[in-house]
C-alpha cells in the first residue's frame, strides 16, 4: 500500500509557517482582534499608549480592573480573553451623565446605551472623570465598557492600537 505524503508535508508546511507568523505577532507589534464587540474584527498594530486621546482605540486587561472593583466578579461576570479593546470617548474632567437610555460624554450622547444587568454597575451619575483616567465608551449595547466599571486609570492601559487590515 503506497502513502501519498505530498498532502500532508503540504499542510505540515502550513501549519509551520502560520505557526511562525503567530510567534512573530509580539515582535512586529501586531494583534487580532476576533470579538465584534465594538471596535472591528482585523489585524491591529499596537503603539504605546504614552499620549492617549479622545478617539484612541486602547487595550486594558479587565482582570487589573477586577482587583480594583471586586463587586464585578460578585454577579460572576465572565470575559472570554482578559484583553479588551475600546475607544477612549473622554479624558479626565470630563463631564458624564446618563438621561434615560442614553449616556451623555462631554456633551456628545450614546443613544440605546442602557446598562444590561444593574448588579455589574458601579457607576453613579453624573460623574467627572477624575484625573489620570480616561472614559471607555462603545457604540453597541452589549459591550462591557466605562458604563459598567467606571473610568480606568491611565497607568492599566496597556496599549494603543491602530487598524491594519479590518471589516465589520
Amino acid at each position: 500500500m503506497k502513502i501519498d505524503v505530498t498532502g500532508l508535508r503540504n499542510l505540515a508546511l502550513i501549519l509551520f509557517c502560520a505557526a511562525l507568523v503567530i510567534a512573530a505577532f509580539p515582535v512586529f507589534g501586531l494583534r487580532i482582534n476576533i470579538t465584534s464587540s465594538h471596535v472591528p474584527v482585523g489585524l491591529w498594530r499596537s503603539y504605546s499608549a504614552a499620549a492617549i486621546e479622545v478617539g484612541d482605540v486602547v487595550v486594558y486587561d479587565i482582570y487589573d480592573l477586577f482587583l480594583e472593583n471586586p463587586q464585578i466578579y460578585e454577579d460572576g461576570m465572565i470575559f472570554e480573553s482578559s484583553r479588551i479593546m475600546k475607544i477612549v470617548a473622554a479624558l479626565s474632567g470630563a463631564m458624564i451623565e446618563r438621561s434615560g437610555d442614553e449616556v451623555i460624554v462631554d456633551g456628545t450622547r450614546y443613544p440605546d446605551a442602557r446598562i444590561l444587568k444593574k448588579s455589574w454597575c458601579s457607576v453613579e451619575y453624573p460623574m467627572i472623570v477624575p484625573d489620570g483616567s480616561v472614559w471607555l465608551m462603545a457604540d453597541v449595547l452589549r459591550a462591557f465598557d466605562s458604563r459598567y466599571h467606571g473610568p480606568v486609570p491611565v497607568s492599566l492601559i496597556r496599549e494603543k492600537v491602530r487598524p491594519i487590515l479590518v471589516w465589520r
